[in-house]
């Protein structure tokens, strides 16, 4: 019993003592050794509850092959997106802003903030309105195009449009303002308003696709005679701003074979306010061709914005209205 008392205790009790005598008699009548004897004793005697080995449960074990489950993890953010998105808007902040300095700004800054009156579309405002329907395109077209570039970048769609939203209104803002500061020109709440609309309509044609399939808003621009060079964002005299329905919107007119590449455009424009003679304003109604769905059934198998290369072409379409269209023209008096 020596070797094992630093792990067997008897418990005291005049109990525990007979039934070890007890055991120990029946023992030796049976003419057990002492080993034997040990034995008995030892299995006759209680232990210790900490003395018990703890009962390990049984654990399955995984074969090795077993591929192991892991959470799905969302991927991380490119490290560089914020340079690159900051980059974008700082590089047209400066094109936007040299260009201004060179065509609009040239009699410099000084005087004050000054602000002004410039009407709508009245025969008397100083471009017939054109400049306003230019001034909501041109934020409009903004938003469409830097939600498309922030998206290449690696944003999601929601913040693509948030971004391009935002530096778009700064922007143009911020023209507006250089606009009441400059000796030439002054600050014009019509022109503000415009840029708002341009941006919110932008917003709304990015964040509703059945409405962006149904409607575009486009410029449509020959170089007036009179003007010495190309210049779409000042030749105001051959500028057509369009509101263009696609019957491809519509699916029931998308069925039709025939109808399906057909648009109908409602313009606006105004003539000979910045290059003298006669001055007129024009309402226009065109029938056009979709082009953007022409390529896709031509070359794509009827797939729209399949590649690159398409989603750059449809965003043009959208944008630009080709002469691939009849006019129908009505002289405002």
């Amino acid at each position: 019993m020596q070797g094992r008392s630093d792990s067997i205790q008897f418990e005291p009790g005049r109990g525990n003592v007979l039934r070890l005598l007890s055991v120990a008699v029946h023992a030796l009548c049976a003419g057990l050794s002492g080993g034997a004897l040990v034995c008995l004793l030892l299995a006759g005697c209680p232990a210790r509850a900490d003395d018990v080995p703890a009962q390990v449960p049984d654990t399955p074990v995984q074969s090795p092959a077993s591929p192991v489950q892991l959470p799905d993890v969302p991927p991380a953010e490119t490290p560089d997106l914020g340079l690159r998105n900051g980059a974008v808007i700082a590089t047209e902040a400066t094109l936007i802003g040299a260009y201004g300095v060179r065509k609009w700004w040239h009699s410099d800054f000084g005087g004050g903030f000054d602000t002004t009156n410039e009407g709508w579309f009245g025969a008397n405002t100083q471009f017939g309105g054109t400049d306003k329907l230019g001034h909501m395109y041109v934020n409009y077209a903004n938003v469409r195009l830097l939600t498309q570039l922030f998206e290449s970048l690696g944003n999601d769609r929601g913040r693509s449009v948030l971004l391009a939203a935002w530096a778009t209104l700064g922007i143009f803002t911020g023209v507006e303002i250089g606009d009441g500061f400059s000796r030439q020109w002054q600050f014009s709440p019509q022109d503000e308003v415009a840029n708002v609309a341009g941006v919110a309509f932008g917003v709304l044609c990015e964040t509703h696709p059945d409405l962006d399939r149904a409607l575009d808003f486009r410029v449509d621009y020959r170089r007036s005679p009179l003007s010495p060079h190309f210049d779409p964002f000042s030749d105001y005299s051959e500028l057509k701003f369009l509101f263009v329905v696609k019957a491809d919107g519509f699916a029931s007119l998308r069925e039709n074979h025939a109808l399906r590449y057909l648009e109908l455009a409602v313009g606006y424009g105004a003539q000979g306010y910045d290059t003298g003679g006669p001055r007129s304003r024009t309402v226009y109604l065109g029938l056009s061709l979709n082009l953007a769905r022409l390529l896709a059934d031509g070359a794509y198998g009827g797939k729209m914005h399949s590649t690159s290369f398409q989603r750059g072409t449809d965003r043009l379409f959208d944008l630009v209205q080709f002469p691939s269209v009849v006019y129908a023209r009505q002289p405002l008096q």
